[in-house]
């Protein structure tokens, strides 16, 4: 990707810093803002539900908006699976002297697009829900065993209530 190609966004509120990096070649500028526009209103009910306990820091978190190829790439290079998937998350939790790096969160629009086609799903309420799961993976939750998938699916069902967005495991 060269710099042409890409569209860069910082967001900030009193506990986030969300910096976006976008292929603009593969996202629809109207999905882009729509996202942002809700951005502090999700980040808020995250915040909420999943009893952040890192106080007196804002979270800065990566965020890049790109497509099946480099996510093909990542899943390669650490996941030794050769497959495009919709998210993935690296936390990270290091720290700088103005904020607590939680990690990067990675999004392939042509998997997003496919899934929400196939679920019929609105791309937007998808791509809600994927952020929410992706920050959830940079919190330290996760999905291995039943026990750790059931405990994150019912705090993404709840976020994703108080947003309305229906349930997206039903």
């Amino acid at each position: 990707m060269n710099i042409a190609e890409a569209d860069y966004r910082i967001s900030n509120n009193d506990k986030f810093i969300i910096e976006s990096s976008i292929i603009v070649s593969l996202w629809d500028e109207k999905l882009i803002n729509n996202f942002h526009e809700n951005l502090n209103k999700v980040l808020k009910e995250i915040y909420e539900k999943s009893n952040l306990s890192f106080p007196n820091s804002k979270k800065l978190i990566s965020l890049c908006f790109s497509g099946d190829k480099q996510i093909i790439q990542l899943n390669k290079s650490y996941r030794k699976t050769s497959s495009a998937t919709n998210v993935l998350s690296f936390p990270s939790y290091s720290r700088s002297k103005d904020a607590l790096f939680l990690g990067d969160i990675i999004f392939s629009i042509e998997t997003i697009c496919r899934e929400a086609k196939r679920d019929n799903k609105r791309i937007n309420n998808h791509l809600t829900h994927l952020f929410i799961h992706g920050v959830l993976h940079l919190l330290g939750y996760d999905h291995k065993t039943l026990e750790q998938a059931k405990k994150m699916e019912n705090l993404e069902i709840q976020i994703l209530e108080t947003l309305q967005i229906e349930n997206p495991y039903k």
